[in-house]
């Protein structure tokens, strides 16, 4: 398999990686793309073969859904029950590095719904992610770019070039995750501490 790698330098234009990278996406293919401080994996969801791509590459062991990313903060709604306080946090920190674990709405794709029903939603704080995510059509489920075991990668890592269509190498990352927050109505539980802060 021949692996396409892309190099953002900081003053490089980034729309026409997001254009290829969507395209791969569109494809059926898995992309390695950076958000806002870690690599992750991306395919479509609306894809079985790709979605069964990313889960030989990182199985979920049926507990779990792939995080979901959506380039417009209302279509949430779409996937998700955004009642409540879900709605507050999507106003204020949607675009960001904020992901909301949500009751899943009919109709989510399989692969993002966990065993408990709920669905992991995130718009990126990453303008290129979301116009990769608005281009590639539909919804865009996302992994960290790790091998089972490891720390999450801030750059962008060379296992898994073989398993992967296309790399976006934007350079190392600062290596802090998303927010990982519960939303129950108006309960808010913070899973992961990350690059929103949310003692406020």
């Amino acid at each position: 398999m021949t692996v396409s790698r892309i190099v953002l330098t900081p003053d490089a234009a980034w729309q026409d990686a997001a254009v290829r990278a969507a395209a791969v996406l569109r494809a059926g293919g898995l992309a390695l793309l950076p958000a806002e401080g870690l690599y992750g994996l991306h395919a479509r969801a609306e894809d079985p073969a790709a979605v069964d791509r990313l889960l030989h590459l990182k199985p979920r062991g049926g507990k779990t859904g792939f995080i979901g990313l959506i380039a417009d903060p209302r279509e949430a709604a779409r996937w998700a029950e955004t009642e409540g306080a879900a709605e507050a946090l999507i106003q204020r920190h949607w675009p960001g590095a904020l992901t909301l674990v949500l009751r899943a709405r009919p109709g989510t794709p399989k692969a993002m719904i966990a065993a408990d029903g709920t669905v992991a939603l995130r718009c990126p704080g990453s303008a290129f992610l979301r116009e990769v995510v608005r281009r590639a059509t539909g919804i865009v489920i996302s992994t960290s770019a790790n091998q089972p075991g490891q720390p999450p990668p801030a750059g962008a890592p060379g296992a898994l070039d073989p398993s992967v269509d296309l790399i976006v190498d934007r350079g190392p990352l600062s290596g802090t995750p998303s927010t990982l927050v519960s939303v129950q109505g108006d309960e808010v539980r913070v899973l992961r501490r990350g690059a929103v802060p949310l003692d406020d």
